[in-house]
């Protein structure tokens, strides 16, 4: 845009809202599954999916059966790409300058194949994938990769159904913007722009921040606070919801994450 009209195309950018990802689990499982692994991670994931005796070798319990997991697709939702972004981190164990050479890497990719092949599930969207978790129980999934903020939004109704559910946080995490955007473009009156940062204004004015925490988003807006004593951070704490952030990963680069799409369709064949 700038090669060939000289000028920015965004005038003016602010993040309404962030969440991280998290493994969202029905506590009774997860606290089977932390008991055998010691700790939920794209590592110990891959070790329950890889397991042929399912829950049984995992915890003593056939009934449960196979362990299931369920992320996105990473072609038709942006949590399904970050999804796999995360695994490259956690596979090569660091946390930014993810390269070309950590994609091709032939460990990697076996990993990547192999753990893929157990995963029970691919939406096309995240909020339909936990509502699906929800209404069906641990029949459908018994652990999610997912937005923080929409487990949040169902923890409410889940223990009305089947129980508690329970959140983890990956050691080596990312944040999932929801970015508002100015457009410098020629079909945008300076009248447009003006309306367009008024209603931004209104967008990251503190009343209307707050309400981002109702539905567990982290609100863009610094001065608001996520710990008081209404906040879902707080008032699901013990489900194991958390304010810190351990590590957060850093994007890669756009030609490293086309490249990993490519690997991941590659393994998937005709899926």
């Amino acid at each position: 845009w700038k090669g060939k009209y000289g000028e920015e195309p965004i005038v003016r950018e602010e993040n309404l809202a962030l969440s991280p990802m998290v493994f969202a689990m029905w506590k009774e499982r997860g606290d089977a599954f932390v008991a055998k692994y010691k700790e939920a991670s794209f590592q110990t994931l891959g070790e329950a999916l890889a397991e042929k005796g399912g829950w049984n070798a995992i915890a003593q319990k056939p009934e449960w059966g196979l362990f299931k997991l369920g992320h996105t697709h990473p072609n038709e939702s942006n949590s399904g790409l970050i999804t796999l972004v995360m695994m490259s981190y956690s596979y090569h164990k660091k946390s930014k300058a993810l390269e070309m050479k950590d994609i091709l890497d032939t460990g990697f990719q076996t990993w990547m194949q192999e753990f893929e092949r157990g995963v029970s599930g691919l939406s096309n969207s995240t909020g339909n994938m936990m509502k699906e978790m929800v209404l069906k129980g641990p029949s459908s999934y018994d652990a999610l990769v997912v937005y923080e903020n929409v487990v949040i939004d169902y923890l409410k109704s889940a223990q009305g159904r089947w129980g508690d559910l329970h959140v983890y946080y990956p050691r080596l995490n990312m944040w999932n913007e929801n970015p508002y955007y100015v457009l410098g473009a020629s079909w945008s009156s300076k009248e447009q722009r003006g309306a367009a940062g008024i209603f931004l204004d209104f967008l990251m004015s503190e009343p209307i921040q707050r309400k981002a925490l109702d539905h567990g988003f982290r609100p863009g807006n610094p001065s608001i606070a996520i710990n008081q004593a209404d906040s879902p951070f707080v008032m699901y704490k013990k489900n194991g919801l958390q304010i810190d952030i351990d590590t957060v990963c850093e994007p890669p680069r756009s030609e490293v994450v086309n490249n990993l799409l490519a690997a991941w369709q590659r393994s998937q064949g005709r899926r």
